[in-house]
């Protein structure tokens, strides 16, 4: 519970950094984790559809329809996560942005001998190299297992 409260914090942090992207990146995370069970369930229909061409001598319309639907959700979910690697880059380069800015602003009220300090320098050069990295990786991580878990109760859904 104590990451899920860093968590929180870190996706407070990237908000604040950009709350347009930060949207969209959770739209194509959610999309991203409900289409794969769309996927499956088209692959049953297409299934079901050539089966019952076979053994009837139906009309193959429905299965070649269904395998049209299937292509079209399946470049959907490739558009998505090309979508959620371009936010995470923009909000990557945003992110690192602000945390430099807000820590130059902090250091403005410090004084010279806490810069003289090798330790405090060395976390203050650290926190600056990690800007970007650190906390939109948190955030990744949590809609990653979102993302994980839509997709789980998606396909129980169907089960």
């Amino acid at each position: 519970m104590g990451v899920m409260r860093y968590a929180y914090r870190a996706l407070q942090l990237v908000w604040s950094t950009s709350r347009t992207l930060t949207i969209i990146f959770g739209l194509l995370t959610l999309v991203a984790g409900i289409l794969p069970a769309g996927i499956a369930y088209l692959g049953q229909l297409i299934v079901d559809a050539v089966v019952a061409t076979i053994s009837n001598d139906a009309p193959a319309r429905p299965a070649i329809a269904f395998i049209g639907a299937e292509a079209l959700l399946v470049a959907i979910v490739a558009g998505a996560q090309r979508g959620i690697r371009m936010c995470q880059s923009l909000l990557r380069a945003q992110l690192g942005h602000r945390v430099n800015v807000l820590i130059l602003d902090k250091a403005q009220e410090l004084s010279l001998t806490q810069f003289e300090d090798a330790e405090f320098y060395d976390k203050l050069t650290r926190a600056r190299r990690e800007a970007s990295s650190r906390p939109l990786s948190l955030v990744n991580r949590t809609f990653s297992l979102g993302q994980n878990a839509i997709s789980l109760v998606s396909y129980g859904v169907l089960i």
